[in-house]
């Protein structure tokens, strides 16, 4: 199987991953194999190309839900992704602050502790911190 690149969402849905996580997104992508490629389809069209482009809501707030989502399911590589990308979006990190201790109250402090700690490290990695 080979990546669908004839499908307009897949287009959009590049586009749209290659503005949230740059160009090592795109080459992972464009890496993919018989393997993985059925994922890398579902996720470029369904995850980047028709939700994350979606209007109702800005790339700020979707990247600051995403976080939210992924510190309550304790995705430590995400949470780190998706707080560099909130800052890439306009958040702040005030903005994270607030998000991770909504988030925290939740999902309990064992799981908001770690995602506070990943936080942290992808907000020094940036130099945003």
């Amino acid at each position: 199987m080979t990546l669908n690149t004839d499908n307009p969402s897949f287009q959009k849905g590049r586009e749209m991953r290659r503005e949230l996580f740059g160009d090592a997104s795109i080459e992972r992508l464009d890496q993919a194999d018989d393997f993985t490629a059925p994922l890398e389809n579902f996720v470029t069209t369904a995850c980047f190309g028709e939700t994350w482009t979606r209007e109702g809501l800005t790339l700020r707030e979707r990247s600051l839900i995403t976080l939210a989502v992924c510190a309550a399911l304790n995705r430590q590589i995400p949470v780190k992704r998706m707080t560099k990308c909130a800052i890439e979006n306009g958040a702040t990190k005030d903005d994270i602050r607030e998000v991770l201790l909504q988030t925290t109250l939740y999902i309990g402090v064992a799981g908001g502790v770690e995602s506070w700690a990943l936080a942290s490290e992808a907000l020094k990695e940036m130099g945003a911190y």
